[in-house]
């Protein structure tokens, strides 16, 4: 089995409730991170890199623009000596919307959110990762992608569900390069702004932020060789 341990990672919205448990539990493992932030995230940022001295880096961009990831990814490859062993992508946004009454504005905001970042900086960490002969991926989507829509989600979930083909189908291609891509499908996760949104409901059956960022750290190891463009549901008590 092959223990190798990541030492280097990205960690996209690292300044999120699971970014942040991403890059604590990385950390943790004794790994380097670079995180990427949006501006405005510059106070959390820095309290990110003052918990973690020296094993953490924030760099701050446009995550859907293409020439914006492309700068993001070489100034990484600069700060973590040319290697990402790791990606972890836990950008998106989420609301409540039929698609009769949907605006226009709101379909991009979802769709830039859940998969056009995903694309723009997945494919550039890709090419980093195809000169280094292996390197894992995981993306965030939904565990309804799976299920049968509910009303009121059906923008949310196709922004989702093209964000499942992204990953399934770029694990194909990551074969000959050793280069594997997941993605874990969380039901709610316990967050204060869902709490907030949803105060009738009882956040005990949600998805806990830390144990999802664990699932992610676990499916990522290289002793997960055999293990690329599954979609893993991680539904807490919530069926």
């Amino acid at each position: 089995m092959n223990n190798q341990k990541i030492k280097t990672a990205t960690v996209a919205a690292c300044c999120g409730v699971v970014g942040r448990a991403l890059v604590q539990e990385l950390v943790s493992a004794g790994a380097s991170v670079v995180g990427f932030c949006r501006p405005g995230d510059e106070a959390r940022a820095q309290d990110l890199a003052a918990k973690y001295p020296g094993k953490f880096t924030a760099l701050f961009g446009d995550l859907t623009s293409s020439k914006s990831a492309k700068e993001l990814i070489t100034e990484s490859l600069e700060v973590l000596g040319g290697v990402i062993d790791a990606h972890y992508h836990a950008v998106g946004v989420y609301s409540w919307s039929s698609w009769s009454d949907v605006s226009e504005e709101e379909v991009a905001r979802l769709w830039s959110s859940n998969f056009t970042t995903a694309w723009s900086l997945g494919r550039e960490i890709f090419d980093a990762m195809k000169s280094q002969g292996a390197g894992a991926l995981m993306f965030v989507s939904a565990r309804d992608t799976i299920r049968s829509a509910p009303a009121g989600m059906g923008p949310y979930l196709a922004s989702k569900a093209a964000l499942n083909m992204f990953v399934q189908s770029l694990a194909v291609e990551g074969v000959p390069f050793g280069i594997r891509v997941n993605a874990v499908l969380p039901t709610i996760i316990d967050t204060q702004v869902n709490r907030e949104a949803m105060p009738d409901e009882d956040p005990s059956s949600w998805v806990d932020p830390e144990q999802l960022a664990g699932v992610m750290l676990d499916l990522s190891q290289a002793s997960r060789a055999n293990v690329s463009g599954a979609l893993i549901p991680v539904q807490g008590k919530m069926v």
